[in-house]
């Protein structure tokens, strides 16, 4: 190596050791940082930790004054190469005031500003490497905050959630020795979520602060991750907020080289968070003030054991002026006293109800007041006598009851034209009315006269056969297809809406096996019914005496009236037009005391069902023939069976079963 060579060497090393204590020495002058954590929101927010942004509509500008009492914020834990550990209180105690100011515009936008001033810190300081950390000894400005905030969704104060964005900027007007500043600019991007529900307000606070690294004291001072977050119970007309709130902070930055521990996010010493109660209170719309108060958790490099809050400001709210008293219907009467809000009271109000028009509910000109039909218009025929009621018209037939012979039965389609309101009338039931019917009081029958509307063919004996074809016209008979005994005595009548038998049906003794004698009978009946198409359905009854018991006598009286309906079916009626039922003695015709009288009872009858008009042509007589051990003529079907006569005597039933 040359002399010259040498000579570059040792002016080289010479610049370095300059350099280093040079560095050294700069180092010395500032062994902090803006140590303090807490961040003030923008002044007129209703949280200390978590913004809740306002806006034109809300405020145009506040100004106000923040007082910060931080205990312990920086207690530093440092080991020594020979192993032994310190704890001590580098600063156990800093007061910070905070001035603020914001201002908005566009109810879009929001501007402030917020410097912090180091009223007073205290504490036994470190002995950190190369120079110690102090508490500042004076009055000493810490990094003015200047902000912005845009609103991009919602209202934070009107709609349940909203979305803001802001940015903060730090200018280095504080300094590292006072603990009041990095000495370099620290921007902070923010994302604001915020909104009002019913009595709540919430808020929440993301943002990263991109500030420069700073090592001191074993610690890695530099990028930040900050949260925040509040919910305040809103009271007294929106005057008051009160609820928790709280934030956690992470340095994110690699640490020194030497420590070999990765990043700092989260390490112990290099985050830490608080939780505070708080208090907001509006003063007459204008002074806002708040109180609040808690402690930190995990302790990170400027995080507290306790904290607490103390804020005024001029924040006047831009509140709308008082409505005037609703009047939703704009009749002049207040909602409060209306009892109709929704509908005018008009030019006719209702006395009785303030407020209220004059009601015509069906709206026929007379108010409900006075009208004594009030769902019924009075129409264009109004009832004299009752004001806003129509005239009567109770069978509702057009003839008002005044003019209505038959009030309460409609005329229908065929009005009587002796009596106004009146339906023509039919008296005999035969379907042809009164005044068109030459025999009104005669029913027509099965076989109606064509040259006499509504009256019957002349049928002297009154057989249901008219004279024309009767053969024996002066001889009560019954139809028959044989024309020479059509009408006919022989052995059935057609009489009183019924068939009646001139001979019994014989069966065998307690049993509905009919006899061969009593087929000539039956025979006869069949005969009346092929040769009587009116005739649509007949009624087979079984009758009994009250010998035995009465189940069995119900139970017999069945089986003999079936068994006569087996019989006509077989001999070509249609079973159709048949039906059997079984009375037992509940229909006796005469007394059960007397032999003669339990052999009327036993019987059995042919009841016209349909057509029921037809009896009204027939005569009402009984043609019950009086035979022992037999089931003899019909009764008529609309008239139950005489009892027995009142003088009759009455003896208990007889020991035995009787032969039927």
């Amino acid at each position: 190596m040359n002399a010259y060579t040498g000579r570059r060497r040792a002016a080289i090393a010479v610049l370095l050791g300059c350099l280093a204590a040079s560095t050294r020495a700069a180092a010395q002058t500032a062994p902090g940082w803006a140590l303090n954590r807490y961040e003030p929101t923008t002044t007129g927010d209703p949280f200390f930790f978590a913004e809740h942004p306002w806006y034109t509509s809300t405020r145009r500008f506040a100004v106000g004054l923040e007082a910060d009492y931080a205990a312990n914020p920086l207690v530093l834990r440092q080991e020594f190469a020979d192993g032994t550990v310190r704890t001590s209180n580098a600063i156990s105690g800093e007061f910070v005031g905070h001035l603020g100011a914001a201002y908005s515009f566009l109810d879009r936008v929001g501007l402030s500003l917020s410097l912090p001033v180091s009223l007073y810190q205290s504490g036994a300081g470190a002995s950190t490497d190369p120079l110690p950390i102090t508490p500042a000894g004076s009055l000493a400005a810490g990094d003015l905050r200047a902000g912005v905030r845009v609103r991009l969704i919602g209202h934070s104060d009107r709609d349940a959630i909203s979305l803001h964005l802001g940015v903060n900027l730090w200018l280095p007007t504080g300094t590292r020795a006072s603990n009041t500043g990095d000495e370099s600019v620290r921007v902070e991007p923010r994302l604001i979520l915020a909104g009002r529900a019913s009595i709540v307000r919430w808020a929440f606070t993301g943002a990263f602060q991109v500030r420069g690294s700073i090592d001191a004291a074993n610690l890695a001072i530099g990028n930040e991750l900050r949260m925040s977050a509040a919910v305040g119970f809103v009271a007294d007309h929106d005057r008051l907020t009160v609820g928790p709130e709280a934030y956690v902070a992470t340095a994110i930055r690699d640490l020194p080289a030497a420590a070999g521990q990765g990043t700092s996010a989260f390490q112990p010493g290099q985050w830490g968070a608080e939780l505070i109660l708080g208090a907001h209170y509006l003063i007459a719309d204008k002074v806002l003030v708040g109180l609040g108060g808690g402690f930190g958790i995990e302790r990170g490099y400027g995080v507290p054991a306790g904290r607490g809050l103390l804020s005024v400001a001029y924040a006047p709210v831009n509140r709308e002026p008082p409505a005037p008293p609703p009047d939703r219907d704009h009749d002049g009467v207040l909602d409060a006293d209306d009892l109709c809000v929704d509908v005018p009271r008009g030019p006719h109000p209702d006395p009785a109800r303030l407020g209220c028009p004059l009601i015509d509910t069906d709206g026929d000109g007379v108010y409900d007041n006075d009208d004594v039909c009030v769902t019924v218009p009075q129409g264009t025929h109004p009832d004299p006598t009752r004001l806003g009621c129509p005239l009567p018209d109770t069978d509702n037939d057009g003839i008002f009851d005044p003019d209505d012979v038959c009030p309460t039965t409609p005329q229908g389609d065929h009005p009587d034209p002796e009596r106004r309101g009146c339906p023509d009338g039919d008296r005999d039931r035969d379907g042809v009315l009164d005044h068109a019917d030459l025999c009104p009081d005669v029913h027509h029958g099965p076989h109606p006269d064509p040259a006499r509307l509504g009256c019957p063919l002349p049928d002297r004996d009154h057989d249901t056969v008219p004279d024309a074809t009767d053969h024996c016209p002066d001889e009560p008979g019954a139809p028959s297809e044989n024309p020479l005994l059509n009408g006919c005595p022989g052995g059935v009548v057609m009489n009183g809406g019924r068939i009646n038998i001139l001979s019994p049906i014989f069966f065998d003794t307690d049993r509905d096996v009919i006899k061969p004698q009593s087929f000539a009978v039956l025979g006869r009946v069949a005969d009346v019914l092929r040769a009587s198409g009116f005739i649509r359905r007949v009624r087979i009854e079984g009758h009994t005496d009250d010998r035995a018991t009465h189940d069995h006598n119900v139970e017999l009286s069945q089986r003999r009236a079936n068994a006569v309906l087996r019989w006509l079916t077989e001999h070509s009626i249609e079973a159709s037009r048949l039906e059997a039922q079984g009375f037992g003695p509940d229909r006796a015709v005469a007394s059960n005391q007397t032999r003669e009288g339990r052999a009327r009872n036993r019987r059995v009858e042919f009841v016209i069902v349909d057509p029921a008009s037809a009896e009204s042509t027939m005569t009402q007589s009984a043609a019950t023939a009086n035979v022992g051990d037999i089931h003899d003529t019909a009764l008529h079907r609309d008239h139950p069976a005489a009892p027995a006569p009142a003088h009759a005597p009455v003896a208990p039933p007889a020991p035995a079963a009787p032969r039927h």
